[in-house]
């Protein structure tokens, strides 16, 4: 999938210094930084605050904003001039004098995307939009009382785009995700159940409709009825208590929509894919649990879900370094002058660090990532902490297996030095 040039352009500047401590005092400007800019249609928050950073995610340092009041970026629209100051020697962004306020547009008669406002995106993710700004991981009990798609045309088990479906019950008036649960998610480290891992295969909008059959039912029959139920005949002498289906249309389809698929109400549509990029506050060792769609690696603008969430401390516009983890090799060094003997050391090779991600979604125990930078592909098991631990070694409790005892009749075939971490044959 072709992704836009400035994006390219903007992420490939930010790749070189990926590991620019997030905990550093002062801001470092990069030296090409611009004293003024002017905001272009196409430009982003995280490809803006690359032209002047070499951590993007210190956005809401260089633009002296409180996150604890301002949840959201400060809009900045095509047009406006960005200008660089310095208050008590720190570098501040803000708007020019020449730049007026929110600029006016006029409307031309087609179809426009409202839930961004006319501001520009902090990622250029619209292409993304059903999947990310919504969990790919759902708590079982919310999927088993979810509602379901029980018929179609031609009673079909398959839909397609523009076809009409029902569910299962009354839903309320809006648009809906479908989808299906795949594989539970657990904890690698604890084995604890953290969720259903779910595929999105489209999204449903319901029709508003008539219900003649519920508006005639006999006062009697509403006083032993649900508000939305009423009697029909399916025998002379038996009357069943009936509901009638919801309709929908489906108005998107990437994948094969399924009867027997799940809805998810679509809640923040007028909540747009913006956020203000921040290293996390609190120290976060977290591990990519999952990767949208079940594949096994993942690159630039990628889902992926950690299982930490905001219990952990990490919230929305969260920027975590993935890492490939520390591993041990093995090497024989030459011992003694005579050449003959050799001993095998143990060499640790540091974490490297190989993408960036972002956070976008966030519940107690899980979170839901975009990948906005990538030297290589990433996978299921990485690490995923806070910037700056590009070539640490870092520590990686693992389980010790007891030590066997040795019979006393055999001879050792080797011995283990505790101080020079060697076993010498």
């Amino acid at each position: 999938m072709q992704m836009h040039k400035h994006i390219i352009t903007a992420l490939c500047a930010l790749g070189v210094a990926m590991s620019s401590s997030a905990m550093a005092a002062k801001l470092k400007l990069r030296p090409d930084a611009p004293a003024e800019y002017v905001v272009r249609s196409g430009d982003t928050l995280w490809g803006i605050s690359g032209k002047y950073l070499y951590s993007p995610w210190n956005w809401s340092k260089l633009w002296g904003a409180n996150r604890g009041q301002i949840r959201n970026p400060q809009r900045i629209y095509p047009g406006q001039v960005l200008v660089l100051r310095y208050v008590n020697g720190e570098p501040r962004l803000g708007l020019g004098a020449r730049s007026g306020g929110i600029p006016t547009i006029k409307l031309t008669p087609k179809i426009h995307d409202l839930s961004t406002g006319y501001g520009i995106n902090t990622l250029d993710v619209n292409f993304y939009r059903m999947f990310m700004q919504h969990p790919q991981v759902i708590n079982q009990l919310e999927t088993q009382n979810a509602p379901k798609l029980v018929a179609g045309p031609d009673n079909r088990v398959l839909f397609s785009l523009g076809e009409r479906v029902y569910a299962d019950r009354q839903l309320a008036p809006g648009k809906y995700l479908i989808y299906r649960p795949t594989q539970d998610i657990l904890d690698p480290d604890t084995k604890k159940y953290l969720g259903q891992q779910v595929v999105f295969s489209g999204e449903a909008a319901t029709l508003a409709g008539a219900n003649t059959a519920l508006a005639s039912r006999s006062a009697a029959d509403g006083q032993q009825l649900p508000g939305d139920e009423y009697y029909t005949r399916v025998h002379p002498l038996l009357k069943v208590p009936t509901e009638t289906a919801q309709p929908l249309v489906i108005t998107e389809a990437i994948s094969e929509i399924r009867n027997g698929d799940r809805l998810l109400q679509i809640t923040d549509e007028k909540d747009p894919f913006q956020m203000m990029p921040h290293a996390p506050e609190a120290v976060i060792n977290a591990k990519i649990v999952a990767i949208m769609d079940g594949i096994e690696e993942a690159g630039p603008y990628q889902t992926i879900t950690l299982n930490k969430g905001s219990v952990d401390g990490l919230d929305k516009g969260s920027v975590l370094s993935l890492y490939k983890k520390s591993r041990q090799v093995k090497t024989d060094v030459p011992q003694g002058n005579d050449g003959k003997r050799t001993v095998m050391k143990y060499l640790s090779i540091p974490a490297e660090e190989v993408a960036l991600a972002m956070v976008y979604r966030v519940s107690d125990h899980l979170a839901s990532a975009v990948i906005v930078d990538a030297r290589r592909n990433v996978t299921i098991g990485d690490l995923a902490m806070n910037p700056g631990h590009d070539l640490d070694d870092v520590n990686q409790d693992r389980e010790h297996a007891p030590n066997v005892p040795q019979d006393p009749h055999e001879a050792p075939n080797h011995q283990y030095d505790a101080h020079s971490n060697i076993d010498i044959y």
